[in-house]
């Protein structure tokens, strides 16, 4: 049976998203001065399981709504991901840096910048899947409407 695109995007992202998500916040606090200890190293660990299950687990509901019923995007989600990240930063007194006024209108909930910009963010694999997921849903979305005479 071949993997819908949506399988594959699902699949992409739970590889990279935990290793990915990890990996900004050491840069973060690598940036801000403030390295982690290994008590901190290990707390964190826990919060980026604990995000990525929940994103991962966001990201299924959204992949299996239909896509004229979908009111966000798959990057959406994953962007809410910095939300719980940011809740721990700022526990540890990480500085939050200094964003662009795109970055903060674009994700105003983002303060420490974590949330991907593009699929390409989480890397090559995830960039394509998310590229032919979109391109599928937009083909969709556009077969659906000439089929209801709108376009």
């Amino acid at each position: 049976m071949e993997t819908s695109r949506a399988d594959r995007l699902a699949e992409a992202v739970g590889a990279a998203y935990a290793t990915w998500l990890e990996s900004k916040v050491v840069e973060v606090c690598r940036s801000a001065g403030r390295p982690l200890s290994p008590e901190v190293r290990s707390r964190l660990s826990g919060e980026v399981r604990a995000t990525a299950d929940e994103v991962l687990a966001d990201l299924s509901r959204v992949l299996a709504t239909d896509v004229d019923d979908q009111r966000e995007n798959p990057l959406h989600v994953l962007r809410r991901g910095s939300r719980r990240i940011a809740s721990f930063l700022a526990a540890e007194s990480v500085p939050a840096p200094v964003r662009d006024e795109f970055e903060e209108r674009a994700m105003p909930d983002d303060t420490y910048g974590i949330g991907p910009l593009a699929w390409r963010d989480l890397g090559e694999r995830v960039h394509e899947a998310g590229i032919e997921w979109g391109a599928w849903k937009a083909a969709l979305v556009l077969t659906r409407r000439r089929e209801e005479g709108l376009r």
